[in-house]
């Protein structure tokens, strides 16, 4: 058999090859994390925080307890953490705080914005008057390197405040009437699950935690595949099937580089 031909034979092997591995890395990458998350989506507990941007208690919470919340619990995998909207009415400035930080989170910003809000508020740089309040968010918004003409529009767009509405009102379905409160969930809890209220120690939220993560039933024993894990046999199947494609389709070239050898 002469070298082109072999040549020939490796190149079509590799493509039979390469292309169902790229195909693969593509579906893998795909994400639909809430911008208002934090953490794995599939962690196994979740923590849903109702606050108000312009509540002391919240932002005692924010300062005091929720970054060693995050760092032990949130950034190891053992806890998914979410934010909803829930401005009190005596707090119109909180209000207006929100509408800024959903709409930093379309310019994938929420986190850092919700952030610079609570510690804006903490040292005094805004509340009360709204009006001046949001004087201070812009400043905020351009400090964050926001577009700054997009938040504006964001900002004065009905939905953002439809979706501050819709925030509320699952605040109230769920009981919740002051701020902070907290849901707390996991697979088979109770289907309102756990609520906190108040700005609750760091060490209240370990007792809980630990306790309810140490009831939860070992990952390891056998469980109906869902989600992720039949994505991944669904997977493994195609890389079966694309192996069966290799050895036929490289078996069939080899046979016919072979028989013009011959002739």
């Amino acid at each position: 058999m002469t070298t082109h031909r072999w040549r020939a034979a490796i190149a079509l092997l590799s493509c039979v090859l390469i292309i169902p591995a790229l195909m693969t890395g593509r579906a893998q990458a795909q994400s639909d994390a809430d911008p208002r998350g934090l953490g794995d989506p599939n962690a196994p507990l979740v923590i849903i925080e109702y606050s108000d941007y312009e509540c002391p208690a919240c932002a005692s919470f924010v300062r005091d307890t929720k970054p060693q919340l995050i760092a032990e619990y949130v950034e190891t995998g053992r806890v998914y953490y979410l934010y909803r909207d829930n401005p009190l009415p005596q707090h119109p400035a909180g209000r207006v705080a929100a509408a800024y930080a959903n709409c930093a989170a379309q310019q994938g910003q929420f986190w850092p914005m919700h952030q610079r809000l609570f510690q804006g508020y903490i040292d005094g740089e805004w509340g009360g008057n709204p009006s001046a309040s949001e004087r201070v968010f812009r400043r905020y918004g351009d400090e964050l390197g926001l577009d700054s003409g997009a938040l504006q529009e964001c900002v004065r767009d009905p939905a953002t405040e439809q979706a501050i509405e819709a925030d509320i009102e699952e605040a109230r379905n769920r009981g919740l009437r002051g701020t902070p409160a907290y849901i707390l969930r996991w697979p088979g809890g109770p289907e309102r699950g756990d609520v906190l209220t108040g700005a609750q120690s760091f060490g209240t939220w370990r007792y809980l935690l630990d306790e309810r993560l140490s009831a939860q039933p070992d990952p390891t024993t056998a469980a109906p595949l869902a989600g992720d894990q039949a994505s991944v046999l669904l997977y493994l199947a195609l890389g079966a099937a694309g192996g069966l494609v290799v050895l036929v389709t490289g078996g069939s070239i080899l046979w016919w580089l072979a028989r013009r050898s011959r002739l």
